[in-house]
């Protein structure tokens, strides 16, 4: 079972969102970016919000083009109102996450690029391993459960 990290962001930073895509290619990690997940022609307000209501990870990448956005504003919402775990990447120096989300911890890419998007790649990965493995040893638990379910003599 893959971890599910939802990418919030602006077309206009889409560089961004495809380098932040490929840190996390690596790991058991199903990423949403809108861009490419949802087909043409299909409707894009359900098919995102359904991706955030199946997200374990939130992951925001918060600039002057993502607080212009329509959308941005709107996911972050959605997410925070189904307490999504959001992660906010700040790619610009002296901006302030929107009100509701102010008070998260956020990595600063301009002070330190390198450190940001590596303990993001490293966090994620962690995460996904660690989910991957609770997966696993629930289907030991089912698995031995079975067993002697069916090996007992009575």
């Amino acid at each position: 079972m893959a971890l599910k990290v939802f990418i919030s962001y602006s077309t206009k930073d889409f560089l961004t969102v495809n380098f932040v895509q490929s840190l996390l290619a690596s790991a058991p990690v199903e990423v949403f970016v809108a861009e490419y997940d949802v087909l043409p022609g299909t409707p894009l307000s359900p098919a995102i919000i359904a991706a955030i209501k199946q997200c374990d990870l939130f992951l925001l990448l918060w600039s002057v083009n993502s607080k212009d956005s329509e959308w941005v504003p709107q996911e972050i919402g959605i997410a925070a109102s189904d307490n999504k775990q959001i992660i906010p990447v700040v790619l610009q120096s002296g901006l302030a996450l929107p009100g509701f989300i102010r008070d998260l911890k956020y990595l600063d890419v301009p002070k330190d690029p390198q450190g940001a998007f590596t303990w993001l790649r490293d966090n994620i990965h962690a995460r996904a391993t660690q989910q991957q493995q609770s997966a696993n040893l629930g289907w030991l638990a089912v698995g031995a459960a079975l067993l002697w379910l069916f090996t007992r003599e009575e």
